[in-house]
């Protein structure tokens, strides 16, 4: 089912471009986008925030809103199921702020609210499999608020042709990706803000779909070292340094050291100096703060 779920998104964007009416905003100038969503409904904003940077775009996925909301600002609240309980508490807060809203949804407590525009996607997806209904709209709504000037629809057209145009070859690389997968902890970069909520929504599909742990992170943070989590008995640690001339090893005594707050003179590698496994010796130490093993 989730695979024809997953090659329905051309139709689904297709579909989302002409469902949004052409609305009227307010005269004012919007200075910010606040879009209130959680889950698969809220990887929109992120998307969103990442393609218009120009743009001071906001995603909020918590029970309250920002203090500095103000009537300025332009809200979207995406809820597929319409009953979310943090986006229903946002539109309450923002409500009572005098707010402009726009609600995106397929039903339920929310689409039933009163709000400067609402638009209605069909209903019966997993909301993680309704990203073509849930974002394709979001472009139209910023451009039909005079913040970007010029009409995304046929953009998004041409994105949902493209998809149909190399469905196969996308199909053929995902499934030779995902062999690669199998019995590992997976990480995923990002090599650039762009692609960061694309990390974040591959690690999500991962998660919910495949049921396995996936952990991801952008490159500028990637020259930073990180306990990557327990692989069996083996707790996988992620270096940046050379491994010649016992740097690697070095490093890993440092970091290990600054993690725990430990003296280094209390670590000791035993085993496996010239290895990727490695045993070590921790002397006077009476606990550690190591991550839960799944």
């Amino acid at each position: 089912m989730m695979r024809e779920i997953i090659y329905s998104l051309p139709n689904q964007i297709s579909a989302a471009v002409g469902i949004v009416p052409d609305f009227s905003f307010p005269r004012k100038k919007y200075n910010m986008v606040l879009i209130c969503g959680m889950g698969g409904s809220g990887i929109s904003g992120e998307a969103l925030s990442a393609l218009y940077p120009q743009i001071r775009i906001v995603s909020n996925k918590d029970y309250d809103i920002p203090r500095f909301i103000d009537k300025n600002v332009l809200a979207v609240l995406i809820s597929y199921s319409g009953n979310t309980e943090e986006t229903l508490s946002n539109y309450r807060q923002l409500s009572k702020r005098k707010i402009d809203m726009v609600i995106l949804s397929s039903d339920g407590q929310l689409f039933k609210k009163k709000a400067l525009h609402k638009i209605k996607v069909p209903p019966g997806l997993p909301p993680r499999g309704a990203l073509g209904y849930l974002f394709a709209p979001l472009p139209v709504i910023i451009y039909q608020a005079q913040l970007i000037d010029y009409d995304p629809r046929n953009e998004l057209l041409e994105l949902a042709a493209f998809l149909v145009r190399h469905r196969d070859d996308i199909e053929r690389l995902a499934r030779k990706i995902s062999k690669r997968f199998i019995d590992k902890i997976i990480i995923i970069y990002a090599n650039s803000s762009l692609f960061t909520p694309v990390a974040n929504r591959w690690r999500c599909q991962l998660n919910e779909n495949a049921k396995v742990f996936c952990h991801y992170n952008v490159i500028p943070e990637m020259n930073h070292n990180e306990i990557v989590g327990w692989q069996n008995d083996t707790l996988k640690i992620k270096i940046n340094a050379s491994a010649q001339k016992g740097k690697a090893n070095k490093e890993l005594i440092n970091f290990l050291s600054k993690e725990w707050n430990i003296p280094k003179r209390n670590l000791e590698i035993k085993k496996g100096r010239k290895s990727n496994i490695k045993i070590l010796k921790i002397e006077n130490v009476s606990s550690l703060s190591l991550p839960p093993k799944s």
